[in-house]
């Protein structure tokens, strides 16, 4: 999976972000929405303009992780993305037609640990533990996969105490088809 190094991820897209250096400047000028207003959103449609201060070009939601770390504790990991198919994914493909122009951000609590590329399939995985079949398969739940190939990315941030070390802190799709 290819690094972003710009920022369009904030404008446009949809992206699952962790790290707190990605998200600074984000969480200190933006309120988040929660995952149930935003699918308040889909059932009884999108407000006129996105929340927040006119010229708004990202809306930042939070509370995905804990429902996904939540259902995992009752329910299977195939359950768990069945859910969020139907509520995320729908979320962010509605997303694409009403604004286009902003970008969404989930923001996640991390740590980072918990997220897992696996380059064979090229998902995301989340979860604990190294039994991918007891992890959620994320990128196919909120993207359809779509977080293989071209149109997907790696946020890369400065490793916390890490003096100039890389380390992924977030998963950005542009707009998929």
């Amino acid at each position: 999976m290819q690094e972003l190094t710009s920022s369009k991820w904030k404008r446009s897209g949809s992206s699952i972000v962790w790290h707190p250096e990605l998200l600074a400047d984000l969480i200190s000028t933006i309120e988040p929405v929660s995952v149930r207003t935003l699918i308040g959103w889909l059932k009884g449609g999108f407000p006129d303009s996105p929340p927040g201060p006119d010229g708004t070009r990202t809306v930042l939601v939070g509370g995905l992780q804990t429902v996904v770390e939540t259902m995992m504790q009752t329910q299977t990991p195939d359950a768990v993305v069945e859910w969020l198919r139907a509520n995320i994914l729908a979320v962010v493909r509605a997303w694409k037609m009403h604004w286009p122009n902003v970008g969404l951000v989930f923001v996640m609590d991390g740590p980072g640990t918990l997220f897992d590329f696996n380059e064979g399939d090229e998902l995301v995985y989340f979860g604990r533990g190294r039994d991918r079949a007891k992890k959620v398969k994320l990128s196919l739940a909120i993207w359809n996969g779509a977080a293989a190939g071209a149109g997907a990315y790696q946020l890369v941030a400065e490793k916390v105490g890490g003096a100039g070390v890389k380390e992924v802190g977030g998963y950005y799709v542009g707009w998929m088809s």
